[in-house]
């Protein structure tokens, strides 16, 4: 019975941090740094599917290459190699170091584009978290948000933590959602407003 519980825990913990909206049309399509393949791959696909013709690359200060090239620069080529136009890829303004700033970048960027609302592509495990923060920095505005898991990530609910990068991913992303609650409520300054 103690092992069933267990299970039923572990299958909980699993199935919260996944949160997706229906997938529908939006003006633009927002993609998270890291785990680029598969976020990469799974914006090019809505891209393809007319859910957008707008893709928005979150800046970081992360850089490749011999030559320290912005890594925007190769999210935006693979972007290209999957046949998205290089005009229909825009990238955010702010450098941002974490997800709050991300979703700064983003909300600033739409502001300057017109556009009301987004899919905010990440990977499966990360969605609930980036879900309260977009929730969070884009309050008070018109814009609508949906959250979209990207089924490439490797994350399985029910059975994560078979795995050390279950465990990892599942433990980290409870912390990170308690760090966010708590900088929330004390009002600690993450990220600007714009």
């Amino acid at each position: 019975m103690t092992v069933l519980c267990l299970c039923a825990v572990f299958i909980a913990a699993g199935r919260y941090l996944i949160y997706s909206d229906p997938t529908k049309p939006v003006d633009v399509i927002a993609v998270l740094s890291g785990n680029d393949e598969s976020r990469i791959r799974e914006a090019a696909n809505l891209y393809k599917n007319g859910i957008s013709y707008n893709i928005i690359l979150s800046k970081t200060s992360q850089t490749f290459g011999d030559y320290d090239l912005p890594y925007t620069m190769l999210q935006q080529e693979m972007l290209e190699k999957l046949d998205v136009p290089a005009g229909a890829i825009y990238i955010s303004e702010v450098t941002a170091k974490n997800t709050g700033q991300e979703a700064s970048g983003i909300k600033k960027r739409m502001y300057d584009l017109g556009y009301t609302s987004v899919m905010v592509v990440t990977d499966a495990w990360h969605t609930r978290r980036v879900k309260m923060i977009f929730e969070d920095s884009f309050k008070n505005t018109p814009f609508k948000i949906l959250i979209h898991p990207s089924p490439d990530s490797g994350y399985n609910k029910y059975l994560w933590w078979l795995t050390a990068d279950g465990w990892k991913n599942t433990v980290s992303e409870y912390v990170r959602i308690l760090g966010f609650l708590i900088k929330r409520d004390t009002n600690i300054p993450d990220y600007p407003n714009f």
